[in-house]
Order: structure tokens, then C-alpha cells, then sequence
């Protein structure tokens, strides 16, 4: 029996609260990827204690050890869709991760856009798939004024990767000990990189699941950082 159908077993057993969980985590269990207990609760319209009860009814101690087995159930899940539907399930899927947004850590993407526009020198990275938003973001901010040059110690460094580690980056930095200018955007809620400054993006179990690194949701990102980024200057 998987983690879902546990969840589906113990339906008659959740109180009033505890069913506002239920159905919430049954309609959308990929937000469980990126929100903490505090955004799940503020999602489910509930307090942090009513999705503490949820997890523990089906037999967990806490939030954490249910979301490990959440990301586990969702990495590990492959539904056989009929051909004819694939692109409306596609479609669906890609959806389902653009309204995950809101999940985004807001106060490290407020603090991210106020030093891009406080720092004098600005140095994108991304390699491989990941050059695709990093291109995206040098462009992005070239068109509104914003050069960027070779990262020196007190420059501003935004890394981009999918899985969030160093591999591929390591032979240009070491990011191990990153400066508090030093920023990650990956999808990884788990990445290997440990850096302060990390935004965890939705959508890494769709990106699991994709025969390519899912960089159309970070392009995305891209754009609203990039918009957010230019209403601050019209704020001036």
C-alpha cells in the first residue's frame, strides 16, 4: 500500500480540522515539495498543530518524517497515461507546478532582488540545461541597465541547477563556502549544495519524471524575478 492510499484509508478517522488537511494534500500532493508546516497549515486554513494531529493519525511523529514519505511517494510514482491525452496531462502537470509559486520563499526573493539592484557587479552561472534561465536572467537584466562581469570576492554570484549540487560548476567555483552573495535557485528541496541563500523552486518530481531537466519553470521564475525586480526601480 502506498503513502496516498494510507492517506485514503484513514479518511473516516480525521476530525473536522484534519479533513481540511486531507482533502487539501489529496488535491494537491506536489505542494508538499517545497511548503514548510507553517505554509501547509496557512494553506489548509488551519493551525501548524491541526496538520501536526493529520500526521499524526496516520502513525507519523511529525510533519518531516510524513513530507519525506510524501516526496518519496511522488518521486517514486510513474502513471501510465493514454497517448492520445498525454499533452493534456502534461499540460495539467505544468500547471499544477506554476501554482506552487506562492510556496517560494518570499523573504529570500525580496532580499535577492534588493541586492541585485544594490550590488555593483552581478555574476549568473548555470551549466548545461541550466544555462538556459541563467541566459535568460543576464539578458533580462542587460535590457534594464544591469551589466554583469567576472565574480570577484564582494560581486553577487546566482547559481542556477536543477538538482542543486556542484558537479558540474566545480571546475569554474567552490561553492562549499559560499559568501551570504552567493545565491542557489534549484529545484531540489533537498539539494546536496548547502548554501544560506537558497530559493527551492516547485516542480522536481515533474522534473523527474521528464526525459529533460524541467528549465521551462525556472524561465518562468526568471520572468517574475525579472518583473518584480523592475517595479522597484519604477518605486525610485
Amino acid at each position: 500500500m502506498n503513502l496516498m492510499e494510507t492517506i485514503h484509508l484513514h479518511k473516516n478517522d480525521f476530525s473536522k480540522t484534519e479533513r481540511k488537511v486531507y482533502d487539501y494534500i489529496v488535491q494537491n500532493p506536489t505542494a508538499i515539495e517545497t511548503a514548510t508546516i507553517t505554509k501547509i497549515a496557512e494553506l489548509c486554513q488551519v493551525s501548524t498543530s491541526g496538520i501536526l494531529r493529520f500526521c499524526q493519525v496516520l502513525g507519523y511523529k511529525g510533519y518531516k518524517d510524513f513530507r519525506f514519505d510524501m516526496l518519496h511517494y511522488l518521486h517514486q510514482e510513474h502513471v501510465e497515461v493514454n497517448s492520445e491525452n498525454l499533452f493534456d496531462e502534461l499540460t495539467s502537470k505544468y500547471l499544477s507546478v506554476i501554482r506552487q509559486f506562492n510556496n517560494i520563499d518570499q523573504n529570500k526573493l525580496n532580499q535577492l532582488i534588493k541586492q541585485i539592484k544594490n550590488t555593483k557587479n552581478i555574476y549568473i552561472i548555470g551549466v548545461h540545461y541550466s544555462s538556459l534561465p541563467a541566459k535568460h536572467l543576464v539578458l533580462g537584466l542587460q535590457d534594464l541597465g544591469i551589466n554583469t562581469y567576472f565574480a570577484y570576492e564582494d560581486d553577487l554570484l546566482i547559481y542556477f541547477s536543477i538538482e542543486g549540487n556542484q558537479n558540474n560548476v566545480s571546475r569554474f567555483f567552490d561553492l562549499t563556502n559560499a559568501s551570504k552573495n552567493t545565491y542557489i535557485i534549484t529545484l531540489n528541496p533537498k539539494p546536496k549544495l548547502l548554501i544560506e541563500n537558497t530559493l527551492i523552486l516547485p516542480g522536481y518530481t515533474l522534473s523527474k519524471q521528464s526525459i529533460v531537466d524541467l528549465q521551462s519553470i525556472v524561465v518562468i521564475f526568471v520572468e517574475l524575478l525579472l518583473n518584480m525586480f523592475h517595479n522597484t526601480l519604477k518605486e525610485d
